[in-house]
């Protein structure tokens, strides 16, 4: 992809991704047959598809557009599919484990408590938060369920447990100790369980939820600074505020807290994020996370641009490691 085609694209993409954005002013390029075809493939890529769909306003029926429209709709629906399916499982499976420890956390809980329509955010599996003593009991409640352990790592001290369907594969369950998997991490940061315990489900919880989750991805995924502006809107009052700062503190979080609220206030134009920012207390190589990370690096991450910013996302990695430790 050249650079302009990827400018015009990253452009739109980031327009359509955000469920609250104004859609009096677009971007400046106007869209292509083109351009829409990797679009769509980008927005798949980086688990923004419903609001491309939603957004993109040359699918309003032209007809130039219909192939990259249609493109569009049949990969929506698989990810509506797999929605529903893993949906009716997560709700099972938290019934079963109701009197565990145990959280639902990310996608069903994001989409529907974040999201204006959940179909916008998409997602692949389920993702369980567990205290270390709930992970025997909720292994025997998978099997029963009809999954079995298929993967766990890292191999010396799990951390996350791959649990698959027998008869449906695409069915998959993350049973998690720590939000933060990588032994390169350890000691750095963490969120487990305890810190959420009282109240797993609050605003609090989920934009911290977010903001580790997507800053141990390095933000390889638009979808990751999408759910951090989604949280921050969502954590409106100030009760909240404090419940989040205290979980903040609980899990050594202030670097990424700060570094991925700064980068889905820039990309998003969200006071909201900058204002809960400045609410906390400073984070050490904050500014160099700035430097870090932007719009490109993140937009980039889905494309054969991706080469020139992965040291971008290494140096990013090596700074949570350096702050979490000073």
């Amino acid at each position: 992809m050249s650079m302009m085609l990827h400018d015009a694209v990253a452009d739109w993409l980031v327009h359509c991704a955000d469920p609250e954005a104004p859609r009096d002013t677009l971007p400046r390029h106007l869209p292509s047959p083109a351009m829409a075809l990797e679009l769509v493939e980008q927005a798949r890529l980086h688990g923004v598809l419903g609001g491309v769909l939603r957004h993109f306003p040359s699918f309003a029926g032209e007809p130039a557009f219909a192939e990259a429209r249609a493109a569009a709709l049949r990969s929506h629906r698989e990810n509506l599919a797999l929605a529903m399916m893993l949906s009716f499982q997560a709700d099972e499976l938290m019934m079963a484990a109701k009197a565990l420890p145990v959280a639902l956390i990310k996608g069903p809980v994001f989409a529907r408590a974040l999201y204006p329509y959940p179909e916008l955010r998409s997602f692949t599996d389920i993702d369980v938060l567990a205290a270390p003593d709930a992970i025997p009991a909720l292994g025997e409640i998978l099997r029963a369920q009809g999954f079995y352990l298929a993967e766990c790592g890292p191999q010396a001290a799990p951390r996350e447990w791959k649990w698959v369907h027998r008869e449906q594969a695409a069915l998959m369950v993350e049973v998690q100790s720590d939000l933060i998997h990588a032994a390169s991490l350890s000691g750095a940061v963490a969120l487990r369980y305890d810190a959420i315990a009282n109240g797993p489900y609050e605003p609090a919880s989920l934009l911290l939820i977010a903001l580790v989750h997507g800053g141990a991805h390095q933000y390889e995924k638009l979808q990751h600074v999408v759910d951090i502006c989604q949280a921050a809107r969502a954590l409106a009052v100030s009760s909240q505020q404090s419940h989040f700062a205290a979980r903040e503190k609980r899990t050594n979080a202030r670097f990424i807290a700060t570094a991925g609220l700064t980068l889905a206030g820039r990309i998003f134009k969200e006071r909201r994020c900058l204002d809960i920012v400045r609410s906390l207390r400073p984070a050490r190589y904050a500014g160099l996370a700035r430097l870090l990370l932007g719009r490109t690096a993140v937009t980039t991450a889905m494309t054969t641009r991706r080469v020139f910013h992965s040291w971008r996302r290494q140096g990013f990695r090596l700074l949570i490691k350096l702050a979490g430790r000073n």
